[in-house]
């Protein structure tokens, strides 16, 4: 008998707060949620931070785990369905979680937005989420403005239609 699939959910501060708690170290949470955010951060700091008008904020919840993964899903350039913010647990990394959270995320982005792509940024020392990114349709499409240690990778619509079948 197979494990129940983890689901999607909206956040919740209560997940904000677990969240924070898998980026315990200013680089840390700069990496995951951005140079913007402000340190040291508390949960209603950091929920204040993050939640953009532009961002829809969602928990991946696991029956067997509990909350596992969180993901935002923003509107970037009237045109993508941009994933920011993915995180997975540290204790529940290299399950296949990260592929849940993101596939689940890229289902959310065209009933959020009418959108004709994805997009995300990624760090170029992150080797394991580049390659899952990759596995997802994700291509190199240059650096962010402002960051240059962070690729912009780019998938077409339909890479989420060819990952279901």
């Amino acid at each position: 008998m197979t494990a129940p699939l983890p689901v999607l959910r909206p956040a919740t501060l209560a997940d904000v707060a677990t969240t924070l708690s898998w980026s315990p170290t200013h680089e840390a949470l700069r990496r995951w949620a951005g140079s913007t955010v402000r340190w040291p951060a508390t949960v209603e700091s950091l929920w204040a931070d993050i939640n953009n008008p532009d961002a829809t904020t969602f928990a991946l919840e696991s029956p067997e785990h509990g909350m596992v993964g969180f993901g935002q899903v923003r509107f970037r350039e009237q045109t993508y369905g941009h994933l920011a913010r993915v995180i997975v647990s540290p204790h529940h990394r290299g399950l296949g979680l990260g592929r849940a959270l993101c596939l689940a995320l890229m289902r959310e982005a065209p009933r959020l937005h009418a959108i004709s792509a994805y997009s995300l940024y990624v760090f170029t020392d992150n080797p394991n989420a580049i390659a899952l990114y990759r596995t997802l349709g994700f291509q190199e499409k240059g650096f962010h403005p402002k960051l240059p240690t962070a690729m912009l990778m780019e998938a077409s619509l339909d890479a989420f239609s060819r990952e279901k079948s």
